[in-house]
């Protein structure tokens, strides 16, 4: 997943904007912006384990019974 990070210069100041693709949210310094963004990575690459139980339809649509 691409993240980008981009600074915006409004009438009051700035604001960051991280952008996903998908999800675009804005943020009113660098720090949070950058604190955000690297959360959200480190989350999307850990590991994630699937529960067996979500297998399950899968694997008895694939069933074969022995005749």
């Amino acid at each position: 997943m691409e993240i980008s990070i981009s600074k915006m210069v409004i009438e009051d100041g700035e604001k960051w904007l991280v952008n996903t693709g998908a999800i675009k949210l804005n943020f009113k310094d660098q720090a949070s912006a950058v604190e955000f963004t690297e959360k959200l990575k480190e989350r999307i690459e850990a590991p994630h384990k699937l529960p067996s139980s979500a297998l399950e339809p899968i694997t008895s649509a694939f069933a074969v019974e022995n005749v």
